[in-house]
């Protein structure tokens, strides 16, 4: 989601959003947010929280949720949904929603074990510069440069375990192929419009590719229950060629 005053149906997307999203979530976006989350842990980004649908998903293993959400009606709405999942017996997650965009994320760099987009690079304004701040924000592994081991002698050993750095999760609709992407092309304007300034037709799996992530495990599966026009982009993603130091 972008600031509400640089884009004036912010607000109505919005509203409509909050009505409309418990029924898209019964037909299925609940168990794709479940596996949007499903393994996480440590300090996570959740970039473009909504209405704070996804908060309940995250496993206890996640101890800190950095919530970022500038449209103020859908913050509101997260603010309140976070409140009641810290409530909750058990609960051991720490949200804070943040009024935030993407393109600049309220962390240090390397502070966050993972980044999460969920339904909201379609309406990014920048989105190179999106992944480029949530590379930055990613923490780096500890795994060696290609070939360093092979110059050590037999002997030697790495001072620390490897462990592999940040991901980020992607829960993304994506441009279809063949008739139905072509639609999506036509409409995109008016879609655009109406839909919070959501493009359609975003080939994110190149712009993820382009920004310098590894996109070799995503998948993109259809979701007809909600809509055919738009296939999900989903699964973990790395940044390519960052090692320690």
């Amino acid at each position: 989601m972008t600031e509400n005053s640089d884009r004036d149906d912010a607000s109505f997307f919005s509203r409509g959003w909050v009505v409309a999203s418990p029924m898209l979530e019964r037909l299925g976006l609940a168990r794709a947010r479940r596996r949007l989350v499903a393994g996480l842990r440590g300090t996570v980004v959740e970039v473009g929280a909504d209405s704070g649908v996804t908060f309940e998903h995250y496993p206890p293993e996640v101890t800190r949720v950095v919530a970022v959400e500038p449209d103020p009606h859908l913050r509101a709405y997260a603010r309140r949904r976070a409140a009641r999942t810290a409530g909750e017996a058990g609960a051991g997650t720490s949200i804070e929603v943040v009024d935030a965009v993407a393109e600049a994320l309220p962390l240090a760099d390397g502070e966050a074990d993972a980044v999460v987009f969920g339904l909201v690079l379609c309406t990014v304004p920048d989105v190179p510069a999106a992944l480029a701040e949530a590379r930055r924000v990613l923490r780096r592994g500890t795994q060696e440069r290609p070939g360093a081991q092979a110059r050590r002698g037999p002997q030697e050993r790495p001072d620390a375990e490897d462990r592999p750095g940040g991901e980020i999760r992607l829960l993304e609709h994506v441009r279809a192929p063949g008739r139905l992407g072509r639609f999506a092309d036509r409409i995109a304007p008016v879609w655009g419009h109406v839909g919070g300034g959501c493009r359609p037709n975003q080939d994110t799996e190149a712009l993820l590719a382009e920004a310098g992530f590894d996109v070799a495990a995503l998948q993109t599966r259809p979701f007809p229950p909600v809509v055919p026009l738009m296939p999900m982009l989903t699964g973990s993603s790395q940044p390519v060629g960052t090692y320690a130091l």
